[in-house]
């Protein structure tokens, strides 16, 4: 296996923090897990050989060069907290992210977004909502998502249905492109999984997708189907 490590940005979110355990459980690679505030994240994981928690800040590419100097894959699930936030966050923060890991070689990037994130769904009442819980945050993550597509690195865009906090490791995966699928829950430990998967797995490569879950594992395991969900899915579908 190649050298390197992982990163996860927005560590300190709920889904940020899933990604992170995921990859401790699962990879061979040593984890960053970055932060704004790396005190808010220590009590949330056990200490481990294979994890660094590190300052960081997508708004700042400084900071990022820093970070991501050496990195093998990237995992985004940064969200801002204040109102006015997403344009620096989910759309300039990414856009951040995509040159810098380009610039310093890291393999894929694998950014989180939302379903009902495309102009198909522009006057869907929760894409309203969720547009004005911060403001543009719906608008933000779709420029976020065409910068990192136009900066040529490699990546996945996950966009879930509703997050759940439940234990992940128990669902069917539900996969769509396209923006048209219906809506859907998902755990976000199993977001989380998707995310980490699709960091290595061939089929991910620059693919954009709708997930969402169905109660229990699928017959050939929950792992086998991380590996199966990418089968039928096409880079260009957005």
């Amino acid at each position: 296996m190649a050298a390197g490590f992982n990163v996860v940005l927005g560590a300190a979110g709920q889904t940020g923090l899933e990604c992170v355990k995921r990859l401790l459980a699962v990879s061979d690679l040593p984890t960053r897990a970055i932060v704004r505030d790396p005190t808010k994240l220590a009590a949330a994981l056990e200490p481990s050989d294979k994890l660094q928690i590190i300052q960081g800040d997508v708004t700042n590419p400084a900071s990022l060069r820093e970070v991501l100097q050496g990195a093998r894959g990237v995992i985004f699930a940064a969200a801002g907290k204040g109102y006015w936030s997403a344009a620096d966050v989910d759309f300039k923060g990414v856009q951040n992210v995509a040159e810098v890991a380009k610039d310093v070689g890291v393999e894929r990037v694998v950014l989180v977004s939302s379903m009902l994130v495309t102009r198909k769904h522009w006057l869907h009442p929760l894409r309203i909502l969720l547009n004005n819980l911060r403001f543009g945050l719906m608008d933000n993550k779709l420029k976020g998502e065409a910068a990192l597509r136009d900066s040529g690195i490699e990546h996945t865009i996950v966009r879930p249905g509703g997050l759940g906090s439940g234990p992940g490791g128990q669902c069917t995966f539900v996969a769509g492109q396209g923006d048209v699928m219906s809506l859907g829950n998902i755990n976000r430990a199993d977001v989380a999984a998707v995310c980490v998967e699709a960091l290595t797995n061939p089929g991910a490569k620059n693919i954009t997708l709708e997930l969402a879950a169905k109660p229990g594992p699928p017959e050939v395991g929950y792992e086998a189907g991380l590996k199966h969900l990418w089968k039928g899915l096409s880079p260009g579908i957005y």
